[in-house]
Formats: C-alpha cells, structure tokens, sequence
C-alpha cells in the first residue's frame, strides 16, 4: 500500500490512519460534528446585540467630545450646536493692569474657526463678539500670536506675552506636547514603520530557525547568563557590605534608616541568597538535563512541523493584523460609547468629567465583556486552528521515503472546522476568560476607589485576595483551553468534556509539560527581547540621520523617540504571535503522543524525531 496522502485539486483529498491499521484511512475533518450548539446561538444573537449598539454609536457617538476644547459656555467646539464651524479654543486677551505683557481670561475661552498666527490678516482675528463678553469691550482687548496644538491654540512663548501666557502654554504643553509631536512624526514614518514590520517578520523567521537547530543551546545560555548575574551581584553586595548607604543621597538613606546599624548583615544575606539562587541554577541545569533536552528537542520538532507546513507560517502575520483591527474597531467603539455619557467641563476649557447613569453603565459592562470575548473568541480560533493543523501533520501517515505528504491548505481546513462545527465550544471558553477578565478590571477599579477614600487596609487586603485569585483562576483557565481546543482538534468533544480530558491528559504529564512551559517562556523571552531591541535600534539610527532628521525634508521627523515607541509596540506585536505559535504547537505534539501512549497505539505517525526522542 502507498503510505502518502492522495491529493485531488488544490488541497486534497486527505486520509489518515485509524486504529493503527496501515491499510485504513479516514479524514480527519469527517469526524468532528457540532458541538456546545446553545453557546453558538448565545453567542450569534450577543453578537446582534452588539452590532446594533455599536451601529446605533456611530450615530450617536463622537470621539471629539473628550478632545475638543469647551468654551466658556460649555460648548465643545467644532461639535455643538452654534460652534460647528469654529473647531479650535481660544483665550481671549487685555492689556495687562501692571503693564507687563497681557492678561488671559483662563476661565473663558472661546471656539474660533481658527488661530491666529500673528499675520497682518490676523491681526484683529479674535475681536468678536464673544470675545467682547469675556473681556468687557472691544477697545480693552489685544490680538497674539499662538500656536496650534491639537484643537487648541495656545500662546506663542517665544514673545513676550506675560506671565499667564506662560502659564497656558506650559499646562497645554504638559498635556499634549509629546503626543503632538508624536501624531505629527508618525505621518513621515511610515516607510520606518513599515520597514520595522517587515523587519520583526524576518527576524521572526530567522528565530524559528534557529529554535529548530539550536534550542537547547538558548536553554543553557539563558541559564548560564542568570547564574553569572547571580554569583556578580553576590560578590558586588558582600564586598561592598556595610558601604552600601553611604553612596545613597540622602532622601533615600532615610527611608533606608531602619537598617541602620544591621545593614552590613541584611547586605550579606542578600549575597548569600544570591550564591544560593546561582547554585540551585545550576543544580538545576545538572538534575534537569534529561527534562531540559525533551523540552527543547520538543521545541525543535514544533518549528521543524512548522517549516514542513508553510501556510502554518503565514498565521503569525494573519493572526496580528486580525486582532489588531478587531482591537481599534472596538476601542473606537468604545470611546464613542463613552462619549454618549453626560459631560461637565471645567472653567479652562480643557478638563472635563463623564458621569454615566445606571443604564449606561450596565451599557459599559455590557460592551467591555463584549469586546473581551470577541478578542478572546479570535484567539480561541487562531489556537484551534493551528493545534488542528499540527493534529493532521502529526496524524498523516509516512510514505516509503519516510516523509510525510502533508497539503498546503491545513490551516484554512482547520479554520473552516472551527467555524463550522466548534465556533460554540470556542465561544465558551472564550467567555469564561472573557469574565473573569471583566471580574479582574472591577477588583482593579475597587482598589484605585479604596486608594482614593483613604485606604482602608481591611478592604485593600480583601481586594488583593481576590485579585490573586482571580488571576490563578484565569491563568489556570488560559492553560486548560489551550489543551481542550487541542483535545477538540483531534476529538471532536465539547468543550467541557475537552476540558475534562485535558486535566487528566496534564496531570499525567505534568513533569513533561511543566519543564516545556519553562523552556517555551525562556525562549519567548529571549525571542521578544532580542527582535524588539533589533527593531527598536534600526528605527531610532533610521529615523535619527538622513533625509528623516533634515527639517527641510518632506521625511522630517520631529520625534525619534515617539516613532521609535511605535516601532517597538509592532515588533513586539508580531514576536509574541510568532513566539505564541511555537508554544501551541509544542503543546499540541506533546499532547498527541501523550494520547497515544495514554492509548497504547505507540504513536507511529508521531515524528522520528519525537519517537527517538522519548525512546531513549
């Protein structure tokens, strides 16, 4: 018999062993069916829910409410009704009583169309009406030069204007100045932005081949630079023991002043622990090693699967540009849901307060667990797919030449299983991580209300309780689903008795699966780490020389730093969807053989490397 998988058009047709019987076959997708039905129609009419509110939002909805200046009638300008041709806020000006420059009437600006820039043709720019009311009359006020800034237009402070003038421009500066800067640099960046994508991919890729060839190498190097921090900072504390206070200034040596008198020994307890912390490392590295090497040869396997089925390597970039729209289209939605609330303004135009009745509060929560769930649900679908597609690699049989013919479109068969049969059972799991996630926001807000009231202790230990509980509940949740969605793929369960077979399938490697999450977070760590600083350094020495530093230049960035922040935001956006791949992959291997051995089949499809690895 031909071991191969038989392709017909442009996937396939695909057969995989049953019953460990070479000469039987059967299609993986045949054998899910629907399961968790009542969660999908939960979640399609939260869904219809949520698409007319957020409809309904667009209408009513305005982001500029909580950007726009307010004038002294409490107009936001720009929006309201009278102002709508008048975006920009305005500090009307009189000459000042003692002489010196002008006097500001912070607490009644005014909407203009737009700021005076201290052209002849704008010389009489705010001697309106408005204006006249404010300063008492036209003949006591003074034009100025300003600056524009957002929708503001603050005093120009290279003239002399006055004290008040200063006054304005430094709390607006204070405000929004580096954002400023940085909204304005962002627009000329874009090759650099785009450079800084392109180049996380590759750095990305490259880091996978190396986790393929070399995994156990970045496990040992990890641990040997930890155990030299370790035995440095021993040595640094214990030789300098006793010293350490006298090199503090002297805020810090009295809020250090409970060690006087003991802090040669608390100094020395601190190296000592050091010294213990680089000897357990490497006790570790010594009794660990066999663990260490399953762990990393684990690894190694997954991106070998990975490099077998090229469309598994798109799903990264797939995965970023999906959740990342999802996430503004929601944030959107949720500034515009904010604005909806009832607005107070200060008497500077610029501080304001929302204060949301009881139904659009609930309205709130409603829409918060909405946009958790659904971001949730994207994740619970991008794990699925790709343990489905390391579930068929792993399942297709051998052929004589001792590969395995896998096809090219397992990640779109396994996204169209999820959506056709599971897309209840994701959603389940996604909305258990969805409420807890809500759970974990309120404790937040109740602990900054208790820290504002006072602090009463009692309350804030509770609180903390709670939260710790909260987030070992999610954490331990995060990691069970992972598992179903695994045990899902290859069985068809709904997701709680998914869930039930993962606990026991985690249990009975526990060891195995704990030293693979230690590798896996060393690894994510490092890859983070390593294609970020990369990204991060091209970005700043790009946008820093050249025609970008030129102020003369179309390319001009006023802001090196802001562009260099947002290139360091995508490249880690991108790392941490790579460095998550490898980790669902990894798990799901290790899951199919474990099943396997739970099963006795032996795992003959497993890969070679795989079955070598745990027959020695």
């Amino acid at each position: 018999h031909n071991l191969g998988s038989s392709r017909c058009g442009v996937c396939g047709m695909k057969r995989d062993l049953v019953d460990n019987h070479e000469d039987e076959y059967y299609d993986l997708k045949s054998s899910h069916s629907c399961t968790d039905p009542l969660c999908c129609l939960l979640f399609v009419g939260a869904l219809l829910g949520f698409g007319n509110l957020y409809r309904s939002l667009i209408v009513t909805g305005n982001v500029g409410k909580l950007y726009h200046g307010i004038d002294w009638g409490g107009r936001v300008c720009g929006l309201d009704t009278g102002v709508e041709e008048r975006p920009y806020l305005y500090w009307c000006a009189s000459a000042s009583a003692s002489g010196g420059g002008l006097h500001f009437n912070t607490q009644k600006p005014v909407c203009v169309a737009s700021c005076p820039d201290g052209s002849l043709t704008s010389m009489f720019f705010n001697m309106n009406a408005e204006c006249a009311l404010v300063s008492g009359s036209l003949s006591q006020m003074l034009s100025y030069k300003t600056q524009t800034l957002g929708h503001y237009c603050i005093p120009d402070t290279s003239e002399d204007q006055g004290a008040t003038s200063q006054q304005i421009a430094s709390q607006l500066n204070d405000m929004g100045t580096f954002a400023q800067q940085a909204l304005g640099s962002l627009p000329a960046a874009w090759p650099l932005l785009v450079g800084a994508f392109a180049c996380s991919l590759v750095l990305g890729y490259l880091y996978l081949v190396m986790l393929r060839h070399c995994a156990e190498a970045l496990i040992y190097l990890s641990i040997g630079l930890c155990t030299l921090g370790s035995l440095a900072l021993g040595a640094y504390l214990w030789l300098n023991s006793g010293t350490l206070l006298q090199g503090m200034d002297r805020g810090s040596r009295q809020e250090a002043s409970g060690l006087t008198g003991h802090e040669e020994l608390a100094t020395k307890v601190a190296s000592i622990v050091c010294f213990g912390l680089a000897a357990l490392l490497v006790f570790m590295a010594q009794c660990l090693s066999h663990s260490i090497h399953v762990a990393s040869a684990c690894v190694e396997v997954a991106c070998e699967v990975l490099f077998e089925m090229p469309s598994l390597l798109l799903a990264p970039i797939v995965k970023v540009f999906v959740k990342g729209l999802a996430f503004l289209v929601l944030l959107f939605g949720f500034l515009l849901l904010y604005s909806t609330c009832e607005m107070t303004s200060g008497e500077d135009g610029m501080l304001r307060h929302f204060s949301p009745d009881d139904n659009q509060k609930l309205t709130l929560l409603f829409y918060l667990i909405m946009a958790i769930w659904i971001l949730a649900f994207i994740s619970a679908v991008y794990q699925f797919t790709v343990a489905y597609s390391v579930v068929e690699y792993y399942h297709t049989p051998f052929d004589h030449g001792g590969d395995k013919d896998v096809g090219c479109c397992e990640v779109l068969e396994g996204l169209q299983v999820a959506l056709m049969y599971h897309p209840g059972s994701l959603a389940f799991g996604s909305l258990l991580i969805a409420l807890l996630s809500v759970v974990q926001k309120i404790i937040e807000y109740a602990e900054r209300q208790n820290q504002v009231a006072g602090g009463n202790r009692i309350v804030a230990c509770l609180l903390c309780i709670a939260a710790c509980l909260v987030s070992c509940c999610k954490d331990m949740l995060q990691r069970v689903s992972r598992c179903a969605y695994i045990d899902m793929a290859i069985t068809s369960n709904n997701f709680c008795d998914a869930s039930q077979q993962a606990l026991g399938t985690i249990a009975a490697m526990a060891a195995s699966l704990g030293i693979l999450t230690g590798a896996t977070f060393v690894f994510s760590v490092f890859g983070v780490i390593g294609i970020c600083l990369c990204c991060g350094a091209f970005t700043y020495h790009t946008a820093s020389t050249g025609a970008f530093a030129e102020a003369s230049s179309e390319r001009f960035i006023e802001s090196p730093v802001a562009v260099t922040m947002a290139a360091l935001a995508i490249s880690a956006l991108v790392a941490f969807a790579f460095m998550d791949i490898v980790d669902m992959a990894s798990d799901s291997l290790l899951y199919c053989y474990q099943m396997d051995r739970q099963r006795g089949t032996g795992g003959k499809t497993a890969p070679r490397a795989l079955q070598d690895l745990f027959a020695s």
